[in-house]
């Protein structure tokens, strides 16, 4: 079991401590997988044309950068770039699709995107992005590194549950130093062994920090950190 961790953007950094992790509930009900996986693979079309209507807006979209309230126009959404590396999550038990993409040019950035389902479409869109300047920012190690990671489906007779992956991703958060994640948000996709964490750091309003789990058999094989500067 390889128990290294790749710091997505913020290679090495430390620095996130225990928190009490509770199953989200699904506000709007269940949602089809098959849907949530549409919203993903479209947000990575509407990043390439650089325009938030490839995706399935509603009547309004509420589009967030580091909790903060952006443009789509202006904001990495409306910068149109290809991913080079990325990796999309569905969680029907919370009515979301989580990704998280790796771009390099025209300008870097590593980016965790969270998008909300609901009755009438997607209404809200929440990133958290590292971009040069942040602490030990290096899109391109990073691409090369997530690029030799298995994040591919994992056998049904051995996943684990929904239960036991929030119960791992809250002991591994749990474990590390430095101040509390307030307020998070989870996405789990059990196919994927996976979990994808966002939060503020220390404060209700302080930074935004999100964590991107790989978990099989209870344990945490990669963690990758997306932790813009405050």
């Amino acid at each position: 079991m390889i128990n290294w961790k790749l710091r997505s953007g913020v290679l090495g950094l430390t620095g996130i401590a225990a928190i009490a992790l509770a199953a989200p509930a699904a506000a709007q009900g269940q949602c089809s997988p098959d849907k949530l996986q549409d919203v993903a693979t479209r947000y990575v079309k509407a990043q390439h044309d650089g325009s938030v209507f490839a995706l399935p807006v509603g009547e309004w979209v509420d589009y967030r950068e580091n909790y903060q309230l952006v443009s789509t126009a202006t904001g990495v959404i409306g910068q149109p770039a290809d991913f080079a590396w990325n990796l999309d999550l569905v969680d029907p038990g919370s009515c979301r699709a989580f990704v998280e993409g790796v771009i390099l040019a025209p300008k870097p950035y590593v980016v965790g995107t969270i998008m909300g389902w609901s009755f009438n479409g997607l209404g809200q869109i929440n990133s958290v992005v590292t971009q040069a300047g942040d602490p030990q920012f290096d899109a391109q190690a990073t691409a090369a590194a997530v690029a030799k990671e298995d994040w591919g489906v994992i056998p049904a007779d051995k996943r684990d549950t929904r239960e036991a992956l929030i119960a791992a991703a809250n002991a591994h958060l749990a474990a590390l130093a430095g101040p509390k994640i307030v307020e998070p948000e989870l996405t789990v996709d059990e196919t994927k062994g996976a979990v994808a964490v966002r939060g503020h750091v220390g404060t209700a309003d302080g930074p935004a920090v999100a964590h991107v789990l790989r978990i099989e058999g209870g344990k945490v094989r990669y963690d990758h950190v997306l932790a813009p500067k405050a």
